[in-house]
């Protein structure tokens, strides 16, 4: 197969010889690179076109075994009389035999016992081998007893994997399964070729069968963050309403060990509103990394949060991903530093932010159990004081 590789490498005419979406179809016979060595091609023949990723499986037929997720530019149309030419890997199993302990296919590679084709691998490596052709089946597998010689012994591989128990003697001839022909033609498929096949099920089984796990994990997570939350007697959410800035308020969520603000609280607190975008770039900048919940992850934080999205009022993009929304939850340390950045000097907003962060270093509870009117009235009554005192200090300065 020497000429045939030197002829794709140096091939003038590279463009025509490149199959196009529209000249794929199953069973196809072309020419493909090998994924190893680039100056080495293989003919193949199409099993599967995936047009979303451009890419194919195909069974090499001169190695007898398949290659997945080829992109489509490494295929060539093959010519006719490298067509011609006679395949050269004949599909052969152990004549008599099956594995000991199979699951359902019986394929030696499904096998529960991990060492058979490590044995068998071991018996032959390296050493002589014959083979001894029995019979043909119908989908164009020949039995065959292997044999090889070790240490002057001739032994029979197929003796060998019945005497250590790894297999057991069974009748070859059987009737083909309905999904070991071809669902057109209905005659026998290539052996590799319904391995390829039932491979690909094994595979969908398992992809299936994780969604289906991580689907259940993700509800037991759900009920039991439900769970917590229902039983946890302190509210989630924290309103303070900013003194003379009616509009504005400090919102403050309750997550796990931390107290934290939503990004729509800290965009109210600049004039103009700060962008959920320019938060984010500010926080990743110095190092602070934003945690983000969904109903998900935290239903009822997200439910009580969720409802002063609304009462913001401006035209700011909230961020939703279908019928999920996001919210993104910033640390008071964080905070601070945007405030400080922007030149923040509301001394009111600061020390409401130094009370949360000293909550959140002592796990003080009652800073979420303080009632909303009450804490206004008693941050009024502290601002009147402030102002009283201040009037007295201009007076005594006359």
């Amino acid at each position: 197969m020497y000429f045939f590789s030197e002829f794709y490498n140096r091939c003038f005419d590279a463009k025509r010889l490149v199959i196009s979406k529209a000249a794929l179809r199953i069973n196809l016979c072309c020419v493909t690179r090998d994924e190893t060595e680039n100056d080495v091609w293989n003919r193949a023949q199409l099993l599967e076109y995936h047009p979303e990723t451009d890419q194919c499986s195909l069974l090499l037929v001169d190695l007898g075994t398949w290659q997945e997720c080829v992109p489509r530019s490494n295929l060539r149309h093959i010519l006719v009389p490298f067509r011609q030419e006679c395949v050269r890997s004949v599909p052969c199993r152990l004549a008599g035999i099956a594995p000991a302990k199979p699951e359902k296919n019986g394929l030696w590679n499904e096998c529960n016992i991990t060492d058979a084709i490590k044995t068998f691998r071991n018996v032959i490596d390296n050493v002589p081998t014959e083979v001894e052709v029995l019979d043909c089946s119908s989908n164009g597998s020949y039995f065959v007893n292997l044999f090889v010689t070790t240490h002057d012994t001739f032994v029979c591989v197929n003796d060998f994997l019945l005497y250590h128990k790894i297999a057991i003697p069974i009748d070859d001839y059987k009737i083909l399964k309905p999904e070991e022909l071809d669902q057109i033609t209905h005659e026998p498929l290539l052996a590799i070729i319904y391995e390829f096949n039932l491979q690909g099920e094994l595979l969908a089984e398992e992809i299936k069968a994780n969604q289906i796990k991580q689907k259940e994990e993700q509800r037991k997570k759900y009920e039991e963050q439900q769970q917590y939350q229902s039983n946890c007697r302190l509210p989630c959410v924290r309103i303070i309403d900013i003194p003379l800035l009616s509009s504005k308020k400090l919102i403050f969520a309750r997550y796990n060990n931390w107290v934290m603000m939503p990004w729509f609280s800290i965009s109210t607190l600049f004039n103009p509103p700060l962008s959920e975008n320019t938060i984010e770039r500010f926080a990743l900048l110095y190092k602070f990394s934003p945690v983000i919940i969904t109903p998900l992850t935290n239903a009822v934080l997200c439910a009580n949060l969720e409802k002063y999205i609304t009462s913001i009022n401006d035209n700011r993009k909230i961020n939703f991903h279908g019928h999920e929304i996001k919210i993104a939850l910033y640390s008071i340390d964080c905070v601070r530093k945007l405030l400080l950045n922007h030149h923040c000097n509301k001394e009111f907003i600061f020390e409401r932010l130094d009370e949360a962060r000293e909550a959140e270093m002592k796990d003080d509870q009652d800073f979420w159990e303080v009632p909303q009117q009450k804490q206004s009235l008693i941050e009024n009554k502290k601002l009147n004081e402030e102002s009283k005192q201040s009037q007295i200090a201009l007076l005594k300065s006359h």
